[in-house]
C-alpha cells in the first residue's frame, strides 16, 4: 500500500507546505522540512516499511541529477559577472571547504568519532552523490553521508537567509556563494526563490565546492591519519 502512497503523499505535502510558506514565508515552514518530517512521522508511527516508500518515490530520486544540472541556466545567465569575480569566487569556495572538512575532523576528534564515522561526515556541504562518492573513497558509510547532506542542506535553508541578514550581509552574490557553499542543492533551491543573482551564484559555490572537496577532502583526511 505505501508503494502506491508514497509519490501523491511526497507531492500533496510538499505542494501544500510551499503553498503555506507563500502565505506566510517563516523559515520553520520550510518546504524540505515540513514534508520530511510527516513522511518519516508516519513510517514510524504506522510501523511502514522504508523499502516501500523508496521504491514508491523513484520518479523523484531520478529527477534529482536532472535538477542540479538544470540550475546551470541561471550560470549562464549571470556569466558576465562570474567571469569578472572569479578569483574571489574561488577563494571564497576553497576557504570554505577547508574550514568545513578541517572542523569537522577536529570536532569529531574530540568528540572520539571513529575514523568511518569521520569520513562520512566530512563531505556535509556538497552536494549528496558527489558526497556518496567521496565518503565511500576515505572509508566512510555512503547512508549516513547522505543522511548528513540532508540534515545539512535542511538547517541551511531553514537559518540561512535570516542568519545572513541578521549577520547584515546584503549583497545578493556573497548571500548565493554562502547558501551553495553551506547547504549545496537546498540550500541553492532556496537561493533561486530569493532571485536569479543568488540561484546563479549558489549553483556555482555548490559546483566549485564539489570539485574542491573531492579533490582536497582525501588530502586532508590522509593528513588527519598521518597526524593523530
Amino acid at each position: 500500500m505505501m508503494f502506491w502512497l508514497a509519490l501523491p503523499l511526497t507531492l500533496a505535502l510538499y505542494f501544500m507546505t510551499r503553498a503555506l510558506y507563500r502565505r506566510l514565508p517563516w523559515p520553520v515552514i520550510n518546504p524540505v522540512l515540513i514534508p520530511t518530517a510527516v513522511i518519516i512521522g508516519l513510517l514510524l508511527w504506522l510501523d511502514l516499511p522504508l523499502d516501500q516508500y523508496q521504491r514508491g518515490t523513484a520518479p523523484i530520486t531520478a529527477l534529482l541529477e536532472p535538477a542540479v544540472v538544470a540550475l546551470a541556466l541561471p550560470l549562464y545567465q549571470q556569466a558576465r559577472q562570474i567571469r569578472d569575480k572569479l578569483k574571489p569566487i574561488v577563494l571564497c569556495t576553497l576557504t570554505s571547504v577547508l574550514i568545513s572538512v578541517c572542523t569537522t575532523l577536529g570536532i569529531g576528534h574530540l568528540m572520539g568519532a571513529d575514523p568511518a564515522l569521520l569520513a562520512s561526515i566530512a563531505t556535509k556541504s556538497i552536494t549528496t552523490p558527489l558526497a556518496m562518492s567521496v565518503s565511500q573513497s576515505l572509508g566512510g558509510i555512503p547512508a549516513i553521508a547522505a543522511a548528513v547532506v540532508v540534515v545539512v542542506g535542511i538547517l541551511g535553508a531553514l537559518i540561512g537567509y535570516p542568519l545572513l541578514r541578521l549577520m547584515r550581509v546584503t549583497d545578493p552574490e556573497a548571500q548565493g556563494l554562502a547558501m551553495g557553499a553551506c547547504a549545496h542543492a537546498i540550500g541553492t533551491a532556496a537561493s533561486a526563490e530569493q532571485g536569479v543573482t543568488q540561484g546563479a551564484f549558489s549553483s556555482l559555490a555548490m559546483v566549485v565546492c564539489g570539485v574542491l572537496t573531492a579533490a582536497v577532502a582525501p588530502l586532508l583526511f590522509a593528513l588527519y591519519h598521518w597526524l593523530t
